[in-house]
């Protein structure tokens, strides 16, 4: 942006160029909501960590990615994660879409 935030997207240490998407929306008091957010696929345990650096300060959050083995969980565990992801991901576009009403 033109105060020089930006992201840094960071896969087991080494930073990511790919899949990464941004949004930025106005606030009606001046300030800015933004979101990062990557697309990629993974086969053995990955951490990833997105850094938001800007002026007023810098932030960082991490997620561990576990690959179990297909038979330790079963389909069922992992379908069920994965709904709950969904759902999750589904909420949280509903609080942008009527964030974006109030604005």
């Amino acid at each position: 942006g033109p105060d020089n935030s930006y992201f840094i997207w960071q896969k087991n240490g080494q930073k990511m160029k790919a899949c990464i998407t941004e949004q930025s929306h106005m606030l009606v008091d001046g300030r800015v909501h933004v979101l990062s957010w990557v697309k990629d696929s993974v086969s053995e345990n990955t951490e990833y960590k997105c850094s938001f650096i800007s002026k007023v300060g810098n932030t960082t959050s991490q997620v561990r990615i576990t690959v179990e083995d297909k038979d330790s969980a079963g389909q069922d565990g992992w379908t069920k994660e994965f709904d709950i992801w969904r759902s999750a991901i589904n909420e949280h576009d509903k609080m942008m879409q009527n964030w974006k009403k109030t604005w």
